[in-house]
């Protein structure tokens, strides 16, 4: 018999509180700056490194897999997030008010300045499903090109969460249905592939006495993953969007598939040594500069490229892009950096804090009948490392 769960609000926060890891809140940091790092080696302005250098093409321009390592700690928080709502409306209501205000406000500020520069602007419907978050499953022109990332979360999100509910008859023949649904979008969309790796180290499934010999040096697997993840997009077609049956022959697809799934564990493993918060690495990602960057960087991640397109477009106008030559990237960086982390810094506080929090407790209540979240046999397992959503 299914037991519902209910949980009260002191209780919740003092589960989230206990729950928090450092390590992996540092690492949200040090992956949102991999991402701003991407963007201003991607700027298409003069740097130091030439653009056909190693280093340039397989390892600086392979940060914007931050946003892939962001996956994996979506699917690591996941379970937690699930085991405190007291209702699967509270849960859903929980991500909307998470995700949704942020990116709603990054897409105006986005509208009003393209209409103020008549600058690129997408069709009025393609302009309204902005604003939802679409599936990836569903193509739209992106107004906030970071919001490519937003579709994928609420997927996997909605996903987790029909999963949780489902009924405890017939339990082998929805999980069969469940994994070979996973694995078909994970095949279509593998810049996903590391959702389901993030689910599995928080629910204590990688736990093994070889793994954690694996994963004892997450650094050198981070850049294992990168590089590895960078030259598969470089050999079938510079996109890894495009390495999927949808675009590729077959053939090219069966030897793609084995190279993904090994580059993807590497990334799982270095994600499993993170969680695990030990050795050198682990400490700096404790530092307290890493740890506010994590606390920021859902606002540092959206925030980017509002504030870096108007500031790329007056070093440009300036002409101080012109004279600074190949120091034009540093000096973009130089000229970005603060700005986008102090209005992270405040969004952080005003949007996703306190309009959040207010706008939580506008949802449905602990006593919400609809839809209860359950613990049964899919519950997390005991003592599974866990952080914040």
């Amino acid at each position: 018999m299914n037991e519902t769960v209910r949980v009260q609000p002191a209780t919740a926060a003092k589960a989230e509180r206990a729950a928090f890891n450092p390590t992996v809140h540092g690492a949200r940091g040090l992956f949102a700056s991999m991402v701003f790092v991407y963007h201003i080696i991607h700027s298409g302005l003069p740097g130091l490194l030439p653009e056909t250098s190693w280093l340039s093409v397989y390892l600086l321009n392979a940060f914007k897999f931050g946003v892939e390592l962001f996956f994996g700690i979506s699917g690591y928080v996941i379970l937690g997030a699930l085991r405190r709502a007291p209702s699967m409306r509270s849960f859903a209501w929980d991500r909307v008010s998470r995700i949704l205000p942020l990116l709603w406000l990054t897409l105006l500020v986005i509208t009003a300045g393209s209409l103020a520069t008549r600058r690129w602007m997408p069709s009025f419907g393609n302009w309204l499903l902005n604003f939802l978050a679409p599936p990836p499953f569903v193509s739209v022109p992106m107004l906030n090109p970071a919001a490519w990332s937003l579709g994928y979360e609420l997927t996997f999100y909605a996903l987790c969460a029909a999963f949780w509910v489902l009924p405890g008859r017939g339990r082998t023949r929805w999980v069969v249905m469940a994994a070979v649904l996973g694995a078909a979008l994970l095949m279509l969309f593998p810049r996903a592939v590391l959702f389901p790796a993030g689910l599995a180290i928080a629910a204590g499934a990688l736990a093994w006495p070889g793994v954690r010999m694996l994963s004892r040096l997450p650094f050198l697997l981070l850049l294992g993953f990168l590089v590895g993840w960078r030259a598969i997009e470089l050999n079938y077609g510079g996109d890894m969007l495009l390495v999927t049956p949808l675009h590729l022959p077959l053939a090219s697809w069966v030897v793609a598939l084995p190279l993904l799934a090994g580059t993807a564990l590497l990334g799982a493993l270095a994600l499993a040594g993170i969680s695990a918060g030990k050795g050198a690495f682990a400490a700096i990602l404790r530092t307290a500069p890493l740890q506010w960057l994590g606390t920021i960087s859902f606002s540092f991640y959206l925030w980017q490229p509002a504030v870096m397109g108007p500031v790329k477009a007056a070093l440009t106008a300036s002409g101080l892009g012109a004279r600074a030559g190949q120091w034009s990237q540093l000096l973009f960086a130089l000229m970005a950096l603060p700005v986008v982390l102090v209005i992270a810094h405040f969004s952080q506080i005003w949007i996703e804090a306190k309009l959040t929090r207010a706008l939580r407790r506008m949802g449905p209540r602990e006593g919400d009948a609809h839809a209860p979240i359950t613990a049964t046999s899919h519950a997390p397992g005991h003592g599974a490392a866990e952080t914040t959503a």
